[in-house]
């Protein structure tokens, strides 16, 4: 190792510390439901060479690139508690958590623009917490809350969220099988299977197989329904919206990821 790089290895830990903030996981658009006791998070500012990675060869016709970036951002600049990684951390949660730390590193808030039927004109508002639109648990749904497992127990079965370990694995797998000659029949499968499998960080090849045969072919039709009633339940929760004036912005297509660092 170079004596510079020695020396950066050396000093980067005591600077991401120092600034560093603290997110409340209770903010975060998963609540902090699904996230086990003792869960920390905090995010630290983006290095110039981040970003300048960030917006080198952007395509914003690229979904997959665009993800690969956000989550690249989110990995450098994450400190969690003891015990845990950037796969612990729920796939919902890292839009959000990437744009926390826009507004960490540029000292100023992420906006959106939207029409003001108010006012009859273009207007903006701050991404944060105070204006996001969080998903209501209801009084049924909270019945079923096992705080020690950090799931829901709803019609035999424990629902949680994916963690981004588990969303990567699934998408490691749909890779490796994007050349087999009968690929088109992954675009078929229903992957709820991921809804189910507690605080999982990751899941292996052969585990997705046995997953996909059970949810897809084993599972009886009163089962299914069971299913994709829950994850309905909880589909709200993973849209990302606003609020202001008791009116719901959504957020599709409202930020400029590639000049979001401007």
């Amino acid at each position: 190792m170079r004596i510079l790089e020695f020396i950066k290895s050396r000093i980067a830990p005591y600077f991401k510390i120092k600034d560093s903030k603290k997110i409340d996981i209770k903010k975060l658009p998963s609540q902090g439901f699904f996230y086990a006791d003792g869960f920390e998070l905090s995010i630290s500012k983006a290095a110039v060479e981040s970003i300048e990675e960030y917006e080198k060869g952007y395509d914003p016709e690229d979904l997959g690139m665009i993800l690969s970036k956000l989550k690249k951002i989110v990995r450098e600049n994450v400190i969690l508690s003891d015990g845990y990684t950037f796969s612990h951390i729920k796939s919902i949660d890292v839009v959000f958590i990437f744009l926390e730390i826009v507004t960490h590193t540029k000292k100023r808030p992420v906006q959106l623009e939207y029409y003001n039927d108010e006012i009859g004109a273009i207007d903006k508002i701050d991404f944060n917490h105070k204006n996001f639109n969080y998903f209501s648990f209801d009084e049924d749904v909270l019945k079923g809350w096992i705080p020690a497992e950090r799931c829901f127990h709803i019609s035999g079965y424990k629902f949680t969220l994916p963690s981004i370990g588990v969303e990567n694995s699934l998408t490691n797998y749909l890779i490796s099988k994007s050349s087999d000659a009968d690929a088109l029949k992954y675009n078929d499968y229903s992957y709820s299977f991921t809804y189910f499998l507690g605080n999982r960080e990751f899941v292996t090849f052969e585990e997705i197989d046995n997953l996909i045969e059970i949810f897809n072919n084993d599972l009886d039709e009163e089962e299914t329904e069971k299913v994709d009633s829950i994850v309905a339940t909880f589909q709200p929760l993973q849209r990302y919206s606003l609020v202001k004036n008791n009116r719901v912005i959504e957020m599709s297509s409202k930020i400029n990821l590639q000049e979001i660092w401007k």
